[in-house]
């Protein structure tokens, strides 16, 4: 993923979840982007939408509901 690809993804996450809530930093969804096995052009707003959304604000540490991905992402993030 090339800088000019997580700057707009990252704005569009930005933008779904703009609320005056601070959301997860870009590494966070990056992972997260990482662990579902996307590339930065299959990320859609419906995806973004699907993410956990305690996770989004920072009240859980898992973005997803299946468990198996949801271990990836945290080795992902570990740098594993």
């Amino acid at each position: 993923m090339n800088e000019d690809q997580l700057k707009s993804i990252y704005a569009s996450f930005s933008r779904i979840y703009a609320d005056g809530t601070p959301v997860r930093r870009p590494i966070e969804l990056v992972a997260a982007i990482r662990a579902a096995g996307l590339e930065p052009e299959d990320v859609t707003t419906e995806w973004l939408k699907a993410l956990n959304e305690d996770w989004v604000y920072g009240k859980s540490i898992l973005p997803f509901q299946d468990a198996v991905t949801n271990r990836l992402y945290q080795q992902i993030l570990r740098g594993r």
